[in-house]
């Protein structure tokens, strides 16, 4: 599920979901699958120059059959934090969230499937979110086959 359904004062509240805070065990991370998923950018000398660029890792979850032997893989993505990504003068100047905007913005990209749109905010994030989502898939297909 992507959050939990309560009942608080006869309406429906939704809280975020906490059963993968444990990990899951059938989720394996592939390290070595990883593809770069670039974001916005500008054509130069014409070429296309990301202005932003986010890896992709892995995860496959198996998936049995019902009344076979066959067990496929369900291809999963994730953002991974990366170090350059962190803003190591900002943080030593004493601006700590600063430092870090640049990992929150991209980990923003598989912290909650299917955010709320109804801001322009959130609208935003669904579309980097499907991009972020198809592209990788799509390097890996091409990559595989």
């Amino acid at each position: 599920g992507l959050f939990k359904q309560k009942i608080e004062d006869g309406l429906q509240a939704e809280v975020a979901e906490d059963w993968l805070d444990m990990s899951n065990p059938w989720e394996i991370k592939r390290d070595l699958v990883t593809y770069q998923v670039k974001f916005s950018g500008a054509v130069k000398n014409g070429e296309w120059v990301a202005g932003d660029e986010i890896q992709a890792t892995a995860y496959d979850l198996p998936i049995p059959g019902y009344d076979t032997t066959n067990t496929i893989s369900l291809r999963l993505w994730n953002v991974e934090a990366e170090s350059g990504r962190f803003d190591l003068k900002s943080f030593n100047d004493g601006d700590h969230l600063s430092a870090h905007k640049s990992q929150i913005k991209a980990e923003d990209l598989c912290s909650v499937l299917y955010p709320g749109d109804d801001s322009a905010e959130g609208k935003e994030l669904r579309l980097r979110q499907q991009y972020f989502l198809c592209s990788a898939s799509m390097q890996d297909i091409v990559a595989t086959f």
